[in-house]
């Protein structure tokens, strides 16, 4: 049975819309065939950085015959109802049709009509533009000269080529010929984007995914995935290290690279005085980037994995060295911050009349940021006032509260006191 195998080859899919497109792109495809009568054995999409492809297994070379029966007016009824019959069941005259005869109504004509099956490769010629000039996109973008009329294609990022095959795999695959917007459909994909640019032929998904493999891009997003894991955990194990796992890290990362190459990168023990949170915090959010821990003490260490998308001729160094900076920088400032709130307040003398109102002491500096936040003033709620008044009430509830529930009251008092100081600190502003 012949299969088909789609390629849609782009500037770059970002990683959070990757699986979303991988599923929209099979559904759409496979519903088309479908509608069309073409059952198919199984289908699979892959996603990498900047392809979206698709294979269908098991596919017919042409749908189903049709033979329709559709039943007309009696036989000598009016010309008007003979007319509309023929010219809705596609007859240039009443010789054409059959008569049947019925005991209780008589003689009717009726029209056999048998409709060929349509050949499956150019059912796909159909499908495909179709599929892609809707494709639904959270964001796409046009490009060129055509997006100043507005009417060109819309994609996630530029669209650059369209590989389209059709075979069984006894057979040579025949390229389904359609254009998109100027893109004419072909067999040829292209390799990994340093190490491998240049054009490649293929013809089935076999020798596409080999093709793929050897120029530098693996195809299958959970086998990157794998890949990435398995690697990060023997680079920690190799250093007495536990690699924090983290599942949306993981899946983003495997969305940014085609060919993984997993490194490891260190910092300055020093900013180990923050808190642990804080640094996980910065090296996943902007360095995409995973954390390492002591499995000794459960602490983090002062390395972190990277993975790369290219074997670097001097194994990685310039690259780790790199993201080293950016890491450094960014705990930089976390320790700036960490410092300053740990530090008191310039304007002490100001705060007085906050503490005083909500029993603070001004000697501790998370109490500092509590009054800062009442001398402020800044509103909870139009109808219920400010924060400094919403921690009066929290505060007074948690000490009637505590009893009941075996707690101190005083603790609790102190607890709720203390619950929105967070609010103004410098921290919680750079990592919320």
């Amino acid at each position: 049975m012949p299969d088909l195998l789609l390629e849609l080859f782009s500037e770059e899919i970002p990683a959070r819309m990757q699986r979303k497109a991988g599923e929209d792109l099979k559904k759409l495809v496979t519903d088309a065939l479908v509608e069309r009568g073409l059952v198919y054995e199984g289908a699979k999409a892959f996603v990498t950085p900047r392809r979206l492809a698709l294979h269908v297994a098991g596919l017919p070379v042409r749908g189903r015959d049709v033979r329709e029966e559709r039943k007309g007016p009696r036989v000598g009824a009016p010309e008007a109802a003979v007319q509309g019959f023929l010219k809705a069941a596609g007859l240039s005259s009443l010789d054409q049709a059959t008569i049947v005869s019925d005991p209780k109504k008589g003689d009717s004509y009726v029209a056999i009509i048998e409709k060929p099956g349509q050949e499956t490769i150019q059912a796909i010629a159909e499908i495909v533009p179709a599929v892609i000039r809707s494709f639904p996109w959270p964001k796409s973008m046009r490009w060129g000269k055509a997006s100043a009329a507005g009417a060109s294609l819309r994609w996630v990022r530029p669209l650059h080529s369209i590989l389209c095959t059709f075979g069984a795999e006894t057979e040579d695959t025949e390229i389904v010929p359609f254009e998109v917007d100027g893109i004419v459909s072909g067999n040829v994909t292209y390799g990994h984007r340093f190490h491998a640019p240049g054009p490649i032929t293929v013809k089935r998904l076999d020798d596409y995914v080999t093709s793929l493999e050897k120029a530098k891009v693996v195809l299958d997003a959970d086998r990157r995935k794998e890949t990435i894991l398995t690697d990060a955990r023997n680079l920690a194990f190799a250093q007495g290290l536990d690699l924090v796992e983290d599942e949306g890290l993981l899946e983003e990362v495997a969305g940014l690279v085609e060919w993984p190459v997993v490194l490891m990168g260190s910092f300055e023990e020093r900013f180990l005085d923050i808190p642990g949170e804080a640094i996980r915090a910065t090296i996943r959010a902007n360095q995409k980037c995973f954390v390492l821990r002591d499995p000794a003490t459960g602490n983090l260490t002062n390395r972190f994995i990277l993975v790369s998308n290219l074997v670097a001729s001097d194994g990685g160094v310039a690259i780790t060295a790199g993201n080293g900076r950016v890491v450094r920088a960014r705990l930089s400032d976390a320790a700036y911050f960490w410092q300053t709130d740990r530090g008191s307040l310039p304007d002490l003398d100001t705060l007085k009349d906050s503490a005083g109102k909500l029993g603070l002491d001004l000697a501790k500096p998370l109490d500092q940021r509590m009054a800062k936040l009442d001398k402020l003033g800044v509103v909870f709620h139009a109808k219920l006032g400010t924060q400094g008044e919403r921690v009066q009430r929290i505060a007074a509830l948690a000490k009637e509260l505590a009893p009941i529930v075996g707690a101190d009251p005083d603790k609790a008092e102190r607890a709720a006191k203390l619950a929105k100081a967070d609010l103004p600190t410098e921290m919680v502003g750079e990592f919320p």
